[in-house]
């Protein structure tokens, strides 16, 4: 009996560290198809590999940066006492979504122009991460926090080591994907629905992780 008690919590163990990987995979997608056109006219514009790697690092730079002001915010929410207070902040990413699906509300694209215009290629590591974090801080920080809180520090630690990878992913692709014509609109026109599906669904994970309707519901009934 005891060791299939132990065998059945591993297997839940594994079942949920699964369910926390797709989470985390589609969660950085959908802060990541925004931020792949925005690299898309970086790219379109560097030609040294000097160019190439300072978007790399401004990347990185700007990614990082919102991660830790993410992780901040998480580590204040865990004093939170009860847990399904927490699942509330699932109504962040709901909100975000919405908005993106109604009003497609993403403007990193101008923003990117504007700032390539104005500072050309010269200073482009520290144009990518105020661009990075200008055009998705809010919307980046809002996804992050509510996520974060609802993970181990185990699982966490995996979470940062994975978005520290798809961070090189995302720009690697926008790199290759910048020499294909027409790429960059193909991009932006399904961007949005991406990211509302992704969106709203996390939110709904994040109320349901919490317990938060089930309280709700015991509480009013």
């Amino acid at each position: 009996l005891i060791i299939r008690y132990r065998h059945h919590r591993y297997l839940l163990s594994l079942l949920r560290r699964k369910r926390q990987m797709c989470i985390t995979y589609r969660l950085y997608i959908a802060t990541a198809v925004d931020l792949l056109v925005i690299l898309l006219i970086f790219f379109a514009r560097a030609n040294t590999k000097k160019e190439y790697r300072n978007i790399y690092i401004g990347q990185y730079v700007g990614s990082v940066t919102l991660i830790i002001v993410s992780l901040f915010f998480a580590f204040v929410l865990n004093y939170v006492p009860e847990k399904w207070i927490l699942g509330l902040l699932g109504l962040i990413p709901i909100y975000l979504g919405l908005k993106v699906a109604i009003f497609d509300d993403c403007e990193g694209e101008k923003r990117a122009k504007q700032e390539l215009d104005k500072h050309g290629l010269t200073k482009l590591i520290g144009t990518v991460a105020l661009v990075t974090i200008a055009s998705c801080g809010a919307d980046n920080i809002g996804l992050f926090v509510p996520y974060f809180v609802t993970l181990s520090v185990s699982e966490l630690i995996v979470t940062l080591i994975v978005f520290l990878i798809l961070i090189y992913v995302l720009v690697f692709t926008a790199q290759k994907l910048a020499s294909i014509p027409e790429i960059g609109e193909t991009v932006e026109k399904f961007s949005r629905w991406i990211m509302a599906v992704v969106y709203i669904g996390l939110g709904l994970f994040i109320i349901v992780e919490n317990h938060t309707l089930q309280t709700i519901w015991s509480m009013l009934f």
